[in-house]
Formats: C-alpha cells, structure tokens, sequence
C-alpha cells in the first residue's frame, strides 16, 4: 500500500509540473494563443465569452443557429494590480495548458462515471437531473443566482432600467416605430425539476420576474417575461435543449406567442404549428464547454424547424421588423419570419446596434430582447444612440 501511494505521488507530480513545462515550451517556440480547440472557441465566441479582436464586425446571426449565448459588451480597459493582475496572468496560463481540451474531457468523463452519472467536474457546466445540463458560469451573468434568487434588483436599479426602456419607446415612437420588449427565462427558471437538490431556492420569484413585476405596475410598456407560458408549454413538448442553453424553436415560438398577445392581442397555442424534425442527435453548447463534444451518450436533442406556412395568416403582420437582441434572437426572429414580411426581417446584437441601422432598415417594428441572465443591461443598452 506504501509502495502505491508513492507510485501515484510520483505521477501526480510528473503530471503537474510536466504539462505546464511543456505549455512554457510550446510558448517560447510560438506565439502564446488560447489553448481551446477550434469548437470550444465556436462556442465561445458565440456567448460572448472570448472578446472579439479590435476591428473585428459583430454579424447577425441567422434562423439556422444552434448554439452559443449573447455576444457580451465589452467593459473598460482597467489596469490590472496586484492580486487581480496575477490572477489574470495564472488564468490566461491556465487557458494555454497543453492537452487542456482531452484533460476537461477526461475529467469531466471521469466524475461523471465515479457518481454513477450524476456529476461532472466543469467550472461553466452544471449537470442536472434527466440528463440536462445548465450553465453555471460566474463570468457570462450570473444564472445560478438568478435561479437561487439571491441577486434581485434594488428599486433603483429597475427604476433606472424602466426609465430605459420607456425613453427607447418613446423615441421610436417620434420615427412612428412600434416598440415590444422581451425577457426571455433561464433555462434554470423553467425546468427546476432537474436542477441538483443541491442548489438551494432562497426566493423563487427571479429578477426577469421581479423586473416585469416592476414595469408592468409603474409604466405602461410591453414587456413580456413569458415564464407561465413557458411553464405550461413544456408538459406537452421540450422546449429547452437538454444539453444546450437555450430554448428551441418550440420555445421560440410560444415566447413570441406571448409578445403577439400583449401587443396585438392575438395567439396560437403550439398544436395549432407544425416543426420539422432536422436532427435527432444535437449536441449543445454546454455538453462541448464540459468537453463532452466526442460522448455520443449526450447527442439526445432533437432540432425542431418551425414550418412558416402552418402559421395563421390572421396574425400575419406586413410590416418590416428590427429585432435587436442576443443568441437567442436566432430563432426568435426565425419565428418571426412567419408573421411579419419574410425577407424584411432582420436580427441585430443590441452589442453591434447603432442608430443608422433605424435609416438601413426602415423597421415598422422593433423588438428589444435580452436573456434574464443579462436583464441588467435593458439599462446599460442604449438603442436611441
């Protein structure tokens, strides 16, 4: 027994100073660059997690994306001292690691079959019950606390967002531009069931809540937080990817239901459409940030296409629409091709927005969209810049 208990000291520390001397190596030869694979720097660069080069244009996305969350702002240049300048330094080390892409893999894998399944090891990914992941990054919002209800807004802080949005409404208002707002739920929010006992409710009412609370009772905006609607649409569909962080297109469309209720007073229940079934083996962008990417155990979600032409044409709308909001605006503003003028549709990171793009487009219709992970920045945003 002390013989073995040597044995694997002597690996442990093999290991641990030969990967980082390797990464020290492979550095000197080459210029340092992140240590992620090609599909982990996909993922990222779709939520926002990897920060675009100087120069780079943000795009659209388009009605076939599948993965990936908000393209985040970017903050303030700050200069980094002390601790916080080496924690940045040990991370950005980290980030090269050689091997880091098979060594998340492993681990991950690893945990997952010491518990039986019901655990992995990942700093972003939370692995729940029925097989569904959830993001519980610190570092792209907060979801976890959002799920916890341990971050809620103060009064000032949703007064001042209020105050946003009512101003936002009004400009487009001057330019004879119709205004909706949408916060669209953590997946958390609509499928507690299969989160961990371990992660304690301390309030069950979230921000997304709270604020639509706050603005339907001191403003008379349209902004739809379409939680219930959600809640009831999934005991008869999924309608949020098991290993992704986002809503399918089912969800899509009964979010958008919602919105056309509050602000035409029309709906269609999902039975009433019809969706093709492109793939029944998507793997999500959370399964590839735990390094699940080879694992065909957890290539389980089906990819759903909404079918336009099964949409009623009583609540067809022939007007040109400005949607402005994150990844999930994909397949938001998909939905939205079946009720508004096809090829006028047009999707935009509020990131990206610039107020030329009211002259490009010539919007009848704007649409302001934010995950409730990232409700703060209906504040922070500006779309009358």
């Amino acid at each position: 027994m002390e013989k073995r208990n040597k044995l694997i000291a002597v690996v442990f520390l093999v290991f641990i100073l030969i990967v980082p001397a390797v990464t020290v190596a492979r550095d000197l030869v080459a210029p340092a660059e992140s240590g992620l694979s090609e599909a982990e720097k996909l993922v990222l660069e779709n939520n926002g997690s990897l920060q675009k080069e100087d120069g780079d244009e943000s795009e659209s996305g388009g009605e076939t994306a599948e993965t990936g969350e908000e393209q985040n702002e970017a903050a303030p240049v700050e200069e980094a001292v002390g601790f916080a300048k080496l924690q940045s330094v040990l991370n950005s080390f980290t980030e090269r690691l050689f091997g880091r892409t098979r060594l998340i893999a492993f681990n991950t894998e690893l945990t997952s079959l010491i518990t039986g399944g019901t655990y992995i090891e990942s700093t972003q990914v939370l692995l729940g019950k029925n097989d569904m992941f959830f993001y519980k990054t610190e570092l792209d919002g907060h979801p976890i606390w959002d799920y916890m209800g341990i971050n809620h807004f103060t009064d000032g802080e949703m007064a001042a967002i209020a105050d946003n949005l009512v101003a936002t409404r009004d400009y487009l208002a001057s330019r004879g531009i119709e205004f909706y707002a949408m916060c669209v739920p953590n997946k958390e929010i609509i499928y507690p069931e299969n989160m961990p006992d371990t992660i304690a409710r301390v309030d069950e009412v979230s921000r997304g809540e709270q604020l639509a609370e706050y603005i339907a009772e001191n403003t008379d905006l349209i902004f739809v937080y379409p939680k219930d609607a959600l809640l009831e649409a999934k005991k008869d569909a999924q309608i949020y990817y098991k290993t992704d962080t986002h809503c399918n297109q089912k969800g899509s469309f009964v979010m958008m239901q919602e919105l056309f209720r509050a602000a035409y007073g029309t709906h269609a229940v999902l039975s009433s459409v019809s969706f093709r079934c492109d793939s029944t083996d998507y793997l999500g962008d959370l399964a590839t940030l735990a390094g699940l990417g080879d694992d065909d155990k957890y290539k389980i979600d089906d990819v759903y296409v909404f079918e336009r032409d099964t949409a009623d044409p009583s609540q067809y709308h022939d007007q040109t629409l400005l949607f402005v909001g994150d990844s999930f605006g994909g397949f938001l503003s998909a939905v939205c091709k079946g009720y508004y003028k096809y090829d006028e549709v047009y999707w935009e990171y509020p990131d990206s927005f610039n107020i030329e793009l009211y002259d490009k487009y010539k919007p009848d219709v704007v649409i302001w969209e934010r995950a409730e992970r990232y409700c703060e920045k209906f504040g922070a945003d500006n779309l009358r810049k």
